[in-house]
């Protein structure tokens, strides 16, 4: 495609928009900070949440859902890090405050919102159920849950900040039979993937995490790595459940995905199951979050 000289415009506008990013909310970026640490205070980092009461509100919202399925009523957040870790409490809290960050944009579409944020908690449900077949360290688990969140927050800028671009490139890629990605590029200069990635980047996110964001559209390296793999999977597994046929079989993935990450027919068709099963879980989600 040409660039046009309404594309230039709007690639103007989003080099501002990006540079006018409001930060993660401050008690969110002092947990990141924390947890970050080679040895992170479990004591400070409930002081750092229970001393923001909306967000300890959120966090223990979620942390007492159904998702979770614990046993017991989690009353403090200092019980929610003891029981479910420092990086599973990381990931609660960086959800809360990544919606938080977009929320004051006031979308024209909240119906939208929604659908976005419940395809990207589903993702993060889809990650951690591929990663357990895997067998990956709960610190991998935990990374993995927070970049299937995050892995389309380029998106929900664009949509937030250029509804009526975005409404016309979704329109555009379906008119003319092309990608999305690349009507993208034609008209931003990059893909929501990078977009997301300068976002991960700007919040100072670890490395592996701006990494898979950057390119879980791919083009993909044969030797790509298991979590960005796992992160392609997931997000392909639920726009398939929540879009397409969900008893269809797993297919359109692109083979070196399948290399890194070893799993066999069978065992994919189960992970798909336990897809299914996890997505209303976690679909509910964004409710607790964003209320």
């Amino acid at each position: 495609m040409v660039v046009d000289a309404e594309a230039l415009v709007i690639r103007k506008r989003l080099e501002q928009s990006l540079k006018e990013l409001p930060p993660l909310p401050t008690a969110v970026a002092k947990v990141l900070d924390e947890t970050n640490k080679t040895e992170p205070d479990l004591h400070r980092i409930d002081e750092i949440i229970s001393g923001d009461q909306a967000l300890a509100s959120k966090v223990l919202r979620i942390v007492n859902s159904a998702y979770y399925g614990l046993s017991r009523q989690v009353t403090s957040v200092g019980q929610a890090v003891m029981i479910l870790g420092i990086q599973q409490v990381r990931t609660i809290t960086l959800s809360v405050g990544s919606i938080a960050a977009f929320s004051s944009k006031n979308p024209v579409d909240p119906e939208g919102a929604r659908r976005f944020w419940e395809h990207s908690f589903a993702t993060a449900a889809a990650c951690q159920t591929i990663g357990h077949k895997l067998g990956v360290d709960k610190k991998s688990l935990e990374t993995l849950s927070t970049i299937g969140i995050l892995h389309d927050i380029g998106r929900m800028f664009i949509f937030c900040n250029f509804k009526s671009v975005y409404d016309k490139m979704v329109q555009k890629a379906l008119k003319q039979g092309v990608s999305y990605e690349e009507v993208e590029a034609h008209f931003l200069g990059e893909n929501h993937a990078g977009i997301g990635a300068m976002i991960a980047e700007k919040w100072g996110l670890p490395e592996q995490i701006v990494h898979s964001i950057r390119w879980h559209e791919g083009p993909f390296e044969p030797t790509v790595d298991r979590a960005l793999a796992t992160l392609h999977l997931a997000d392909w597994m639920h726009k398939h459940l929540y879009y397409g046929d969900d008893k269809a079989p797993v297919g359109g993935i692109d083979p070196v995905i399948y290399e890194a990450l070893g799993l066999s027919d069978e065992v994919l068709e189960q992970i798909q199951e336990q897809v299914r099963k996890k997505v209303a879980e976690a679909s509910q989600l964004y409710g607790m979050v964003a209320a």
